[in-house]
């Protein structure tokens, strides 16, 4: 019985290795491929180069920190995200951890996702310097959750660079 107490401290310390994940907003400027999907034929080719800045604010309670960006692809598609954000600390300067946030997608002359409001999760691995600079990888899906009965969603992968604001 004596592990609960332990367990306990530990749950109780995560929000605080996570903070220091991120102890600054970053700016994040993000390239890579817009639907992913395309590489296997699966659905069409709508293959684009996707490009995009964010704005990562810091980590509030248990470590959640809001985020908002714009990113936009080759085929005149851009889009506007509004969400939250959960860095976990791993080992030396490696960090991970899941987004969400809702969008509002324009789609040019690219992919018909079908509705205007998309939602955004991904997955970021990232390594911070101790300049508090970073590389990462993003992989996320963006779909508009069955709002309309046209749902392909596309899956994205960006190279991400991340530069502390005020530190």
């Amino acid at each position: 019985m004596r592990r609960v107490p332990r367990i306990s401290a530990l749950l109780l310390l995560l929000p605080l290795a996570a903070a220091r994940a991120q102890d600054a907003p970053t700016l994040v400027l993000s390239a890579g491929v817009f639907d992913t999907a395309a590489w296997t034929g699966d659905k069409g080719d709508f293959e684009a180069i996707e490009a995009g800045v964010a704005l990562h604010g810091t980590p509030r309670v248990w470590g959640v920190g809001p985020w908002g960006g714009i990113a936009a692809n080759d085929d005149g598609a851009f889009w506007i995200s509004l969400g939250v954000r959960r860095p976990f600390a791993l080992r030396r300067c490696w960090h991970a951890g899941p987004a969400w946030a809702v969008a509002y997608y324009d789609r040019g002359d690219g992919k018909d996702l079908g509705h205007e409001i998309e939602f955004h999760t991904g997955l970021e691995i990232f390594c911070r310097g101790d300049s508090g600079r970073s590389l990462g990888i993003e992989f996320y899906h963006l779909s508009n959750a069955g709002l309309s009965d046209v749902n392909p969603g596309v899956n994205s992968l960006v190279v991400t660079y991340g530069i502390p604001l005020g530190r």
